[in-house]
């Protein structure tokens, strides 16, 4: 049975409502304070925060937002595969209030209060945004059933955390959007949960991570689905483990044509102990011309 999210959750119960001002010995006990939900929520690591920063700084973010000329958009997704409908933003063509609070999302006093949360040691922001920021989502929209990548190739890190907040004010069921939380050994969804003003989603980008909103928005006129999109990392990456692009599997819902050669390379790879794989790259250069080493490439 599907479970939708309810502010009643243990996990949510108080909120966390921080500011600017909140000094990290306090975020570092908000962290503490929900690690064993996050630890042990299924269907993989995740909580769900309601009023989650400070109200006044969190209203001052949206009003820029709603008058965020959409012609700033740094990329678009209209492909009709796998997402559709999509518009990302960096953050400091909102404005400067969204800008402030991405800095403070990837700040140190912040990072303290993930790895307190998540369990992971030395997370790392990313300064580029790469994939994150602002996004925003028309009627019609929607996101299939993902696994994220795992590796940021620009500075070698290793992807560990998300964080989602949600800029969305009086947003309805029949909207839909509801990020969706999917089980990967049964392929079925566990929880939907719906993208509320002020609401954060954080979750581990673990290769079982699946996720989406893959049922199309169905939003009246001049309703968007908003959020803030930040990526976490760790300066753990090993050669030996595969790098994966992002892979899109098939929802229950809204079938689209999957790369179905992507996800068989994948099981191979994981089947393929790490020795082999060193083995081939070693070798590549000299046998470039070999059809096997399209698999590594």
């Amino acid at each position: 049975m599907v479970e939708r999210a309810r502010v009643a959750d243990t996990y949510w119960k108080y909120g966390l409502m921080i500011d600017y001002r909140t000094h990290r010995r306090a975020l570092i006990k908000f962290g503490e304070k929900f690690h064993a939900s996050y630890a042990t929520n299924m269907p993989f690591p995740h909580v769900a925060i309601d009023r989650f920063f400070d109200c006044d700084a969190m209203e001052e973010v949206l009003a820029e937002i709603d008058a965020l000329d959409r012609s700033k958009r740094y990329a678009k997704f209209l492909d009709g595969e796998t997402g559709h409908n999509k518009f990302a933003f960096f953050p400091d063509v909102a404005g400067p209030h969204t800008a402030r609070l991405a800095q403070y999302l990837n700040s140190g006093p912040f990072l303290a209060y993930l790895e307190k949360l998540t369990g992971i040691s030395n997370l790392i922001a990313d300064p580029s945004y790469f994939g994150g920021e602002l996004h925003w989502i028309e009627n019609g929209g929607y996101l299939e059933i993902h696994a994220d990548f795992n590796h940021l190739k620009k500075y070698n890190l290793a992807r560990r955390i998300n964080l989602l907040l949600y800029l969305n004010k009086d947003w309805k069921e029949e909207y839909n959007g509801h990020l969706e939380l999917w089980d990967r050994a049964t392929m079925t969804k566990t929880k939907a949960i719906a993208p509320m003003f002020n609401r954060a989603v954080i979750f581990s980008t673990v290769k079982e991570a699946l996720h989406g909103h893959p049922t199309p928005l169905s939003a009246p006129p001049g309703v968007a689905r908003r959020s803030l999109a930040l990526y976490y990392y760790t300066n753990t990456w090993e050669p030996s483990v595969q790098a994966r692009t992002t892979v899109y599997y098939i929802s229950q819902r809204h079938k689209v044509r999957i790369r179905v050669s992507r996800i068989v390379r994948g099981v191979i790879l994981d089947l393929i102990p790490p020795i082999f794989r060193k083995m081939v790259r070693a070798i590549k250069p000299a046998i470039r011309g070999d059809k096997l080493i399209e698999l590594w490439d």
